[in-house]
């Protein structure tokens, strides 16, 4: 295990149990350890939702809850640090459930010595950091496939205004020419609207150009997207509020 300092939060409501915890964590060489610890279910849940700390060791009996009701009330708060859990002895049935519930390990009380506790430690922080890259790694495949598909409608939207559009504008240019129309009011209304599809053709055709878009802060974790006369004229400067996505490959 990598000599770094790191916090750990222990819920467990016998102080004792908490106390051989705290000696033994301080054998463990290499290490600054610095240990939180809840006595009850519920000052446990809102330290493991602030997310302050590294890893959470969670025991099994607590009151009137189970340590796995407890930890899937974590999750459901969002909490996604790894969880240890303590288990009594003879309980290896409670350890499978608790495997099975998605903790990263546990370990029987009365059995724990410092290098079990490196170890379980050790593991339970590399899965973590592994489970990290990999929900990474989907998220940007994720990312690069809604960019292509946004930019891909985005083409193809331009496109189907751009046939209409190119209609009228014909229209128009033959009407300009036109000898006919010598009412000054008419033919300074018709100019107006031929310049307005210019502009029109003008934009469309930027917005084929687009490789990019830009999001803003709308809600807490949610971002809206921008796609306006700044991003197709290029924008020199972005807020730290805000993320500048380019589309990149689809991956398969």
């Amino acid at each position: 295990m990598d000599e770094r300092k790191f916090t750990i939060l222990v819920i467990d409501d016998e102080p004792a149990d908490v106390e051989i915890l705290r000696r033994l964590l301080g054998q463990i060489e290499g290490c600054q350890i610095k240990l939180l610890a809840c006595n009850d279910a519920g000052t446990g849940r809102g330290e493991a939702w602030r997310g302050q700390v590294d890893l959470i060791f969670l025991d099994y009996l607590l009151g009137e809850e189970t340590g796995i009701e407890v930890f899937h009330e974590i999750r459901k708060g969002g909490c996604t640090l790894p969880v240890i859990m303590f288990t009594g002895h003879g309980s290896e049935g409670v350890a499978v459930q608790a495997m099975k519930a998605g903790v990263s390990d546990y370990l029987v009380k009365g059995q724990i010595t410092p290098d079990s506790l490196r170890l379980v430690i050790s593991n339970a922080l590399q899965k973590f950091k592994m489970q990290q890259e990999i929900e990474k790694q989907r998220q940007a495949l994720l990312d690069a496939e809604r960019q292509r598909v946004m930019m891909e409608s985005v083409g193809a939207a331009c496109h189907h205004f751009a046939q209409p559009l190119t209609t009228m504008l014909g229209n128009l240019q033959v009407l300009a020419e036109a000898d006919d129309i010598e009412e000054p009011e008419k033919r300074n209304m018709l100019q107006q609207c031929l310049k307005a599809a210019e502009m029109m053709r003008m934009i469309l055709n930027k917005f084929q150009q687009v490789s990019e878009y830009r999001t803003h802060p709308y809600l807490p974790d949610i971002q809206i997207l921008d796609i306006g006369l700044g991003s197709i004229y290029g924008t020199p400067w972005i807020s730290d509020n805000e993320e500048r996505h380019k589309p990149g490959p689809a991956k398969k």
